[in-house]
């Protein structure tokens, strides 16, 4: 069996510059936190008010002093296509303001191209994300939060799949195009190889987001239904009938995360490898 790897995790991966658009950034962020929000309060409508009070209480506890009043001049233009973010317009505020604070960017200077550190960079992806379940959480109750959370990433990634997509005809043309030689490798290094007909396995053995966050978010499965849930359905943008299974992951304390995309149009058997087989990569390459 083949093991290819892929990537190089550097010294300088979180703490280089990358340059964004922040205005881009804050509206992709506010577009799907709006979908949240319209889908909390069709599913539960009877604890909306509430959730929506406690996620106020809840930034305004996240925020610097000088930010907690600061106005971004972008505030009109990005809740204009969101409306239960413009419904909730202190709640948006707040929420803007705390994607800035993490950016380290100004709280009232306009958005545009800008230069941020890459580690700032992903934890604005990841620490509102978080803070929205874990306030879920104790709105309903641990269990009920986090099934409702889980719901929302499959229908979010439903809503937003593009149903004329370019579909694969097996598992095999990922595997060939994720093991082609970049010019410049990726920051997550992955071991890959084929281990049957339909299957492709592949091990994580960095995770970009999850060092970025480092220990800033305590609840470890929380921050695996952040970082990590959304996989199971997004795989399926290959094909629908592609499956992934996961059982180790970063985000969960393992070493590694162990993945597999199985070909169901080839066999209806997702048996996921035991630890033994993800230990024992090797990669040829290395």
């Amino acid at each position: 069996m083949k093991f290819v790897k892929t990537g190089k995790y550097r010294q300088d991966t979180l703490e280089r510059s990358v340059e964004i658009n922040s205005l881009e950034e804050a509206q992709n962020r506010l577009k799907r936190m709006n979908y949240f929000l319209g889908f909390i309060r069709e599913q539960n409508p009877d604890i909306f008010p509430e959730y929506i009070n406690k996620l106020i209480e809840k930034y305004q506890g996240l925020l610097e002093d000088e930010r907690r009043k600061a106005n971004p001049p972008d505030l009109d233009e990005l809740v204009s296509e969101n409306p239960h973010m413009k419904e909730h317009l202190e709640l948006t505020r707040l929420v803007l303001n705390y994607i800035l604070q993490i950016l380290r960017l100004p709280a009232e200077d306009k958005l545009g191209k800008t230069k941020v550190v890459n580690r700032n960079y992903f934890r604005s992806w990841s620490h509102h994300n978080y803070s929205n379940l874990l306030v879920l959480t104790e709105t309903l109750n641990r269990t009920d939060g986090i099934d409702l959370y889980k719901k929302f990433v499959t229908h979010h990634t439903l809503e937003n799949r593009d149903p004329k997509r370019k579909t694969v005809d097996s598992v095999k043309i990922i595997y060939e195009k994720a093991i082609e030689p970049k010019e410049e490798p990726s920051d997550w290094e992955i071991v890959h190889t084929l281990i049957g007909d339909g299957k492709y396995a592949f091990r994580n053995d960095t995770c970009v987001f999850f060092n970025a966050i480092g220990e800033d978010l305590p609840d470890t499965e929380l921050k695996y239904y952040v970082c990590c849930y959304g996989d199971y359905e997004k795989f399926r943008n290959y094909h629908d009938s592609i499956v992934l299974t996961m059982e180790h992951t970063i985000a969960q304390g393992d070493p590694y995360c162990s993945r597999v995309l199985h070909d169901t149009r080839v066999d209806w058997d997702l048996r996921h490898p035991p630890k033994s087989f993800w230990d024992s990569m090797k990669p040829e390459n290395e």
